[in-house]
């Protein structure tokens, strides 16, 4: 007898899976539930290819950027709509640190598709240090979402509803969930993580690309207005956005930019993270027929293509998913 594959859950890693099954050609169904507090929603959708204060390359990230332009615009096609572009970074270099680090990325070969030589006289002229990185891409989550759930709708293949886990003997289904932190958390390694951003409306902001300082500063289609974000909050309280929350990312607008501000919008959403910073793609354990597709954290856009591929690879072909993204390791 052929498998049933059903999802549980319809945030962007649902989905993406959900695609992945629909363009092999493979039955499935995916059920989704509403509930306060979903991250996909209120996402930048950001693909940073080079983090933190040492400019150094994401996990896998030359794959993962690979994988998620093909499957991005796959879907651009189908929807008929633009979601993914290409974007860049400043980020400017305030201690010297980082420009030590900043310099010797510059001349590493591995980096040169992420690290720009580009100058920006609008950036020189306020004779600070800065770098651009290039290779990045944003999503634009919330649209994105909102064509995928409307698509799998209108084609019967999206439900509401709620789903138990089926371990019947004689069930050839197999049941894959995607609930994030929110929904049935399936291993002890997830962490639920608030996430707040802040939309916001700075009409003399000068700088002429995404800047990333204590938190990212992301132009959006309206001209003026901002996400401006993250604040994070683990094994958080409740899912609403929080006074501390608005504080510290107040406080973040106002050491670079004072000129006239109107926050429009403050958001929140519960990421589920890996305490070792891996997603969970695989069986559950203890379970014969359920599988896991979680943890994919705050770099959900860019993991959920490269892993959902993995997964429907292992599960149509027999295809060997890695430890390292085994749920069993916790």
């Amino acid at each position: 007898m052929e498998k049933k594959f059903l999802i549980v859950g319809h945030g962007l890693t649902g989905c993406v899976l959900a695609f992945n099954f629909l363009r092999r050609n493979i039955p499935f169904k995916i059920i989704g539930q509403y509930q306060p507090g979903e991250a996909s929603l209120i996402s930048s959708g950001l693909i940073t290819p080079v983090t933190g204060r040492k400019y150094v390359k994401s996990w896998m990230i030359d794959e993962f950027i690979e994988a998620a332009i093909e499957f991005y615009s796959w879907t651009e096609t189908l929807f008929g709509k633009q979601f993914f572009f290409p974007v860049e970074i400043i980020r400017f270099i305030s201690h010297p640190e980082a420009q030590i680090a900043w310099d010797k990325r510059s001349k590493d070969e591995e980096y040169s598709k992420y690290i720009s030589t580009k100058r920006l006289e609008s950036l020189d002229r306020l004779d600070r240090p800065y770098g651009i990185l290039t290779g990045a891409h944003r999503l634009d989550a919330f649209e994105w979402m909102n064509a995928a759930r409307a698509f799998l709708e209108e084609k019967g293949l999206l439900e509401y509803g709620e789903s138990k886990i089926p371990d019947g003997e004689n069930d050839n289904s197999i049941t894959i969930f995607a609930t994030g932190a929110i929904g049935e958390l399936q291993s002890k390694g997830i962490i639920p993580n608030k996430g707040e951003a802040l939309i916001a409306k700075m009409s003399e902001w000068k700088f002429p690309a995404i800047v990333k300082e204590e938190v990212f500063f992301i132009p959006l289609h309206e001209e003026h207005l901002f996400w401006v974000g993250s604040y994070y909050e683990p094994w958080p309280s409740n899912p609403d956005p929080s006074i501390e929350g608005k504080q510290q990312l107040m406080k973040a607008i106002l050491e670079v930019y004072d000129g006239p501000l109107v926050v429009v919008d403050h958001v929140a959403g519960i990421r589920a993270t890996v305490e070792d910073r891996r997603p969970l793609v695989g069986r559950i354990p203890g379970h014969s027929r359920n599988y896991l597709f979680n943890g994919m954290g705050t770099k959900g856009t860019s993991l959920a293509p490269y892993w959902a591929n993995q997964l429907v690879n292992h599960l149509s072909d027999g295809h060997i998913l890695p430890a390292i993204v085994d749920p069993s390791r916790y």
